[in-house]
């Protein structure tokens, strides 16, 4: 039994007009030429449109529709657990977009933003333990990137500062920079490679390193949005002489 595109529409609940995009894509071609040169739809054609277009609705792009149609029990599978994983980072950003769309206070200044890394970033760190006083890697700035350009990494003006341990005299983190080119495995104990993937990161903007509050603020401001940090928090210069960071928080990665 045959179906015209109108049957179809009916037994599918699909309007004409998106069976004959599924059609111009190439996810849903009819099956067969009709003799008055019509072509139609099969029966057995009514539950892949509608798994189609329910993938469709879950925001699933169309050339992996196209892939999952036409590979093999074990591959489907994979694909699945692949649009899961996706699905689930997507529902983190949601969630984290609809946290800070909440704790927007229109009555005070805005303190807090958000920013995405959409590519991963290849990052390249110098551990330091330095004294500790107000901006204590600042001095090491210079002398992590000569290091750096001496050994024939090229690197971004920015610099990221990850602290790791604090006491009462010292404090231990490093210093890194983003590596514009790809890096060749070395051998140099002296630099830690680390790759970043796409991450959502709550800023606070044009942060004071002599600010003996700062880390009060943050912890505030982190309460009145409700996030919870998903990772190491990174101060980031905006050049080798600023004075004031950025103070990254990750949310989702």
């Amino acid at each position: 039994m045959y179906l015209t595109i109108k049957d179809f529409s009916n037994k599918t609940g699909l309007p004409p007009s998106k069976l004959r995009f599924y059609d111009k894509k190439g996810l849903l071609e009819p099956s067969v030429r009709l003799d008055n040169g019509y072509r139609a739809y099969s029966v057995e054609q009514i539950h892949l449109a509608k798994m189609i277009d329910s993938l469709r609705q879950a925001d699933i792009p169309i050339q992996d529709i196209k892939l999952y149609c036409t590979v093999n029990e074990q591959e489907k599978k994979r694909i699945l657990q692949t649009w899961k994983v996706d699905l689930d980072r997507r529902m983190e950003v949601l969630l984290a977009a609809q946290k800070y769309i909440g704790g927007i206070n229109v009555e005070n200044p805005q303190t807090l933003l958000l920013s995405k890394w959409e590519k991963e970033k290849h990052l390249v760190w110098q551990r330091f333990e330095v004294e500790r006083k107000p901006h204590p890697f600042h001095a090491y700035f210079r002398s992590a990137k000569d290091h750096l350009e001496k050994h024939g990494i090229e690197c971004s003006n920015q610099v990221y500062i990850k602290t790791d341990t604090i006491t009462d005299e010292k404090i231990i983190g490093e210093i890194g920079f983003e590596a514009i080119k790809t890096i060749q495995k070395m051998n140099d104990e002296s630099f830690r490679f680390e790759v970043v993937p796409p991450t959502l990161f709550a800023v606070l903007q044009e942060c004071k390193a002599d600010d003996a509050f700062l880390c009060f603020s943050y912890i505030q401001v982190v309460i009145r949005y409700g996030f919870q940090p998903a990772g190491t928090k990174l101060e980031r210069y905006s050049n080798l002489s600023a004075e004031t960071f950025d103070y990254l928080i990750p949310l989702v990665t």
